[in-house]
């Protein structure tokens, strides 16, 4: 017989509020959850002789003994929780116990009395039940004495039968239904008390049976048809698990627990029988059941639905963009395919039994397509892309640079001619969409950055489906060109196209990138030698390194206007050629100060009006002696512009321009002693340079230059 009672505790008005006495006696700090070990609260109380004892607090997993007056400490000590917000339980003796306060002593040695006393009250007796073996749906019954004072009856895992559930209920007797959920373990009495009820457990565990499997049978394996699981108490299962030992199984529910239009399966009154549809989902690997209690039966170990079989694909060359035809069998499981080079799958435009038919995305490339399932697995087919082919060229014989139309099948398929010559040269193919998407996104990017350069728009050379109309690239030799198709896959071509090379000059290099005028660049390329002259713009090349047929160098003019340029070459017929390749002359001026000031009428720096040019920018822009310093205005009014010393010193009298008259770059000559006065003057505003100020003028930008 076993008398064990868990906690009844009244909190605020129901638990007992506990304060804290040390071995000394003082009050302890009663702050719930505080650092160190500390009580907050312990129950129930009154506890039942043979009960359960519960202490919540911090760290109390630091106790080691639990003194309560009449009998010896105890030392086995369950820990619920460890840390800040703690929980140990213990089992108050049957024999023995007095009322008295209760006393926890940790591992230091440290003892925490209880406030208050602690009482008791006539044990409930839990005698025991019976059967000691019993199937969720079955009758057991639990004996003893009080147990009208029972209100919960909770089975392994926190499974509850509240009162209102009992098959009958006295003083020495209660009947109770296993519920579904049920586990192999022992059995709880509760008095429901809230909170903390008194808890007292069996002595011995109750043994709930599980279902059994004797048969998984099923005509074909495949989704949609009829399969049947036959066995014993599977009224107790709530899923039928796929694929179990996945990361993330299949679980296919019963039809209690099915979403509304969910596919489910059903089970027989007497619990022997599952039948279901095979779910599309249903993948290979073990099969088991998850039961309502959360316990799993194994089915079987090694499950293989049916897979599509016996494939084929037509035609045996596809195009992009075109219909594909797989035939075989099963093969209304197919949902999608899967294309090598593209990511997304692509579902099926049509499936039944004997075939599916897909649309091939632009980018798929040859090689293995993948047939998905729903259930996650699919398998492989290889296909071949439809390739594009050349079958004339007109001219057949040109000069390199010249223009050639291309007749050939499937062109549409093509984003760009690859020809054999210097540096592997090739052409882009342009559509007139192309070239509308061009425009248009040219137009966008002006809409953000109205002084942008605007790139022109390229020519269309994609005529259509059977014809290509394309300028051979200068250095181009005689090849069959290779076509290079949108889905990145390459079209080897057998017509050959014979080149004479160009006489005309090619750049394919220009170094550096970037210049300032007055700098050197070479220019590396073919045919250089037949260029006479070089022109940036309007402006001629005077000076020259080294000029050779692959290499010239040369100095960029002086009087270069920063931009973009492409080089013009003229050569000694008076031929004029362009160059493809850009070179950047930039400025020589050195910004200072790039920000917008409106100097308003005379505002101060505070009003974003006057402002300083500081010393360390002068000094990093190379200012010096024979530098011209520039200001670049936008005139409101009667303009005055002052220029100081960092003493506030007119540097050289006030600027001073009628409304309209004021140029838009006003230019200083930096004399050496304008440049001392600015640079070497020594106060205590020796890190500014000059300071601005005036009205009538917004200046949005100061340079200096050499």
């Amino acid at each position: 017989m076993k008398h064990i009672s868990n906690l009844k505790v009244w909190l605020l008005s129901c638990l007992v509020a506990l304060g804290f006495a040390a071995c000394d006696n003082d009050n302890l700090d009663t702050q719930q959850y505080k650092g160190g070990v500390s009580l907050n609260v312990y129950g129930p109380q009154p506890v039942m002789r043979g009960g359960t004892l519960r202490f919540l607090g911090s760290n109390l997993d630091q106790v080691t003994q639990v003194i309560i007056p009449g009998v010896e400490p105890i030392t086995d000590i369950e820990v619920r929780q460890s840390g800040a917000h703690s929980e140990i339980l213990v089992q108050v003796p049957v024999d023995g116990p007095e009322v008295g306060y209760v006393t926890l002593v940790t591992a230091n040695g440290t003892e925490i009395v209880t406030q208050t006393q602690l009482t008791y009250e006539e044990p409930i007796v839990f005698e025991g039940f019976s059967p000691a073996t019993a199937m969720p749906g079955e009758v057991i019954t639990i004996t003893g004495d009080y147990l009208n004072l029972i209100h919960e009856v909770i089975f392994a895992d926190e499974v509850a039968v509240p009162e209102a559930e009992f098959i009958s209920h006295s003083r020495y007797q209660i009947e109770v239904v296993v519920p579904d959920a049920a586990q192999t373990g022992q059995i709880i009495l509760s008095d429901g008390v809230e909170d903390l009820p008194n808890w007292i457990y069996s002595e011995t565990e109750l043994e709930v049976g599980v279902p059994t499997v004797t048969s998984f049978i099923a005509t074909r394996y495949k989704a949609g048809e009829a399969v049947t699981i036959t066995g014993t108490y599977l009224n107790m299962v709530a899923y039928v698990r796929f694929n179990a030992s996945a990361d993330v199984p299949y679980d296919f529910p019963s039809a209690d627990l099915a979403e509304e239009g969910e596919a489910s399966f059903t089970v027989n009154e007497d619990g022997t029988q599952i039948t279901f549809a095979l779910p599309a989902e249903a993948a290979s690997g073990a099969v088991e059941l998850v039961l309502r209690s959360g316990l799993t039966v194994p089915v079987q170990s090694e499950f293989t639905p049916v897979l599509p079989g016996n494939l084929a694909a037509a035609p045996a060359a596809v195009k992009n963009g075109a219909d594909l035809t797989i035939t075989g069998v099963d093969m209304d499981l197919v949902v999608s395919v899967t294309f090598p080079n593209v990511e997304e799958a692509v579902p099926v435009k049509e499936a039944t039994a004997t075939r599916v038919v897909v649309t091939v995305p632009d980018m798929a490339q040859s090689g293995d397509l993948a047939l998905n399932m729903a259930s996650g697995e699919s398998v492989t087919l290889a296909y071949q892309t439809l390739k594009p082919a050349i079958t004339a060229f007109n001219p057949v014989a040109l000069t390199a640079g010249e223009v050639v139309t291309i007749t050939g099948t499937d062109l549409d398929l093509v984003a760009g001619v690859a020809f054999e010559g210097e540096d592997n040269p090739s052409v882009v193919i342009v559509t007139e969409e192309d070239r509308k998407a061009f425009i248009k996104e040219q137009e966008e990017a002006l809409k953000q950055n109205p002084d942008m350069e605007i790139e022109p728009a390229p020519e269309v050379n994609y005529i259509d489906a059977q014809t290509l109309k394309i300028t051979v690239p200068l250095t181009a030799s005689a090849c069959a060109p290779t076509l290079v198709m949108k889905n990145g896959e390459e079209a080897e071509t057998t017509v050959t196209l014979n080149i004479t090379p160009a006489t005309d000059p090619v750049v394919t290099a220009i170094t550096p990138e970037a210049v300032e005028a007055g700098e050197v660049i070479t220019i590396t390329g073919l045919n250089m030698n037949t260029v006479e002259n070089f022109y940036f713009g309007d402006v001629k090349v005077t000076e020259y390194d080294t000029r050779t047929a692959t290499e010239v160098t040369l100095t960029v003019p002086a009087e270069v206007e920063p931009d973009t340029y492409y080089v013009r070459m003229v050569n000694y017929a008076g031929k004029e050629i362009v160059s493809d390749v850009p070179v950047v002359v930039e400025s020589a001026e050195k910004v200072v100060m790039g920000d917008v000031h409106n100097l308003g009428s005379w505002a101060g720096e505070d009003a974003g009006g006057a402002f300083r040019i500081y010393k360390a920018d002068l000094t990093a822009a190379g200012f010096a002696p024979g530098f011209k310093m520039r200001f670049y205005v936008s005139q409101n009014a009667y303009t005055q512009i002052q220029v100081n010393h960092a003493n506030w010193g007119e540097l050289f009298g006030i600027l001073q321009y009628d409304a309209g008259a004021c140029p838009d770059v006003i230019e200083i000559e930096v004399t050496e002693d304008l440049y001392n006065t600015i640079m070497n003057t020594s106060d205590g505003w020796s890190d500014t340079g000059i300071i601005v100020q005036g009205e009538g003028c917004v200046i949005s930008k100061v340079t200096v230059l050499e």
